[in-house]
């Protein structure tokens, strides 16, 4: 019996999202059933004393039931009403969570919007909000990770794409005429036509990427992008890129970098190269290209979650449970518009 209280107190003490991979590795999926979804909710994110989700208060109670039966509550110190759900990217929404649950399944299988709207019985459009509500609460899981051993470091380019921007928009005005089939620029070579992506790949295979700025990367976006990823003891392999060796030598990191004509570089008898970070640019490009066509101003999100995929080492009930604790703990409240009215370019310049 005191096996079992030990059991207890160990997963009370667990984080939301790690209670929820326990519940789903132990079940060997995340039960969809609406009534046993909100005990768990109630149970996992407002605690053994039911506290407030948005002014973590104690004096919470039960305020009647919506007419899809979700329990609500009211906090007697901040004022709120809230249910299990609040405070979280589902706000508003007024779906069952057995659909999110059904839709993160659509997205670990890389599906389109037409096949996730279709599965989860929503439309396109909902589908597609979804889609980056999601990726902006589970951003926090990859600007988390932590590039150690050997680390192997280069930029991507992808076109700039104003897919999205419509004419008629009152806060966009298109800066130059449409390309008709997406892919064309007017600019050879690296030009403020192309969108700067630096991405790492550690030993473990664990990798980062981050869009950054038009053109050819700078000292700075490197630092930006970078910033805490890198771990100071790591050794750090790029091609001849100037912008590293500033990098690396404020942090102090170690560099070597390859010749130019040669993608190995043998330093003590041990041979580096950069054929993980190509391995990485090759299946994030095919991830891309899924889509046809990814708007400059989402391909950030994009990238979390090509990231999500190939840095996952868990069975797929565990991810999916992971990812279902993340998008709810997250906090964070995002609107329908807030996702259009993102800013067209990104500039990580500091």
């Amino acid at each position: 019996m005191s096996d079992l209280k030990d059991v207890i107190t160990a997963y009370r003490n667990l984080s939301f999202s790690d209670r929820v991979v326990f519940y789903s590795t132990v079940s060997s999926d995340v039960d969809v059933r609406e009534e046993t979804i909100q005990t768990f909710l109630i149970e996992t994110r407002m605690g053994d004393n039911c506290s407030c989700l948005y002014c973590k208060g104690d004096h919470v109670v039960r305020n009647g039931k919506r007419k899809d039966g979700t329990q609500r509550f009211l906090c007697r110190d901040c004022g709120k009403s809230f249910i299990p759900g609040s405070n979280s990217i589902t706000t508003g929404t007024r779906k069952r969570m057995g659909i999110w649950i059904k839709y993160l399944k659509c997205m670990l299988d890389k599906k389109t919007l037409k096949e996730s709207s279709e599965e989860c019985g929503i439309s396109v459009t909902t589908a597609f909000l979804w889609r980056h509500k999601i990726l902006d609460a589970l951003r926090e899981v990859t600007d988390k990770v932590y590039l150690d051993g050997t680390v192997e470091a280069d930029e991507t380019f992808f076109n700039v794409s104003y897919k999205g921007n419509h004419k008629n928009s009152k806060s966009f005005t298109m800066p130059r005429k449409a390309h008709k089939r997406g892919n064309d620029t007017h600019s050879k070579g690296l030009s403020a036509e192309k969108v700067c992506v630096p991405c790492a790949v550690d030993t473990s295979g664990v990798s980062y990427a981050r869009p950054a700025k038009l053109g050819k990367p700078s000292s700075s976006c490197i630092s930006a992008v970078f910033e805490g990823i890198i771990s100071p003891d790591a050794t750090l392999c790029t091609d001849n890129e100037k912008a590293y060796r500033a990098f690396s030598k404020s942090r102090d990191i170690r560099l070597i970098q390859m010749d130019t004509d040669s993608h190995i570089s043998v330093r003590d008898g041990i041979t580096y190269g950069v054929q993980r970070i190509n391995a990485y640019h090759r299946t994030l490009k095919e991830f891309m290209q899924k889509f046809r066509g990814v708007s400059t101003k989402h391909l950030g999100n994009y990238i979390v979650w090509n990231n999500l995929i190939a840095n996952n080492r868990r069975k797929r009930e565990e991810t999916l449970g992971l990812m279902f604790g993340h998008m709810l703990s997250a906090g964070i409240s995002v609107r329908n518009r807030d996702i259009s009215a993102r800013s067209p370019l990104p500039s990580l310049e500091v």
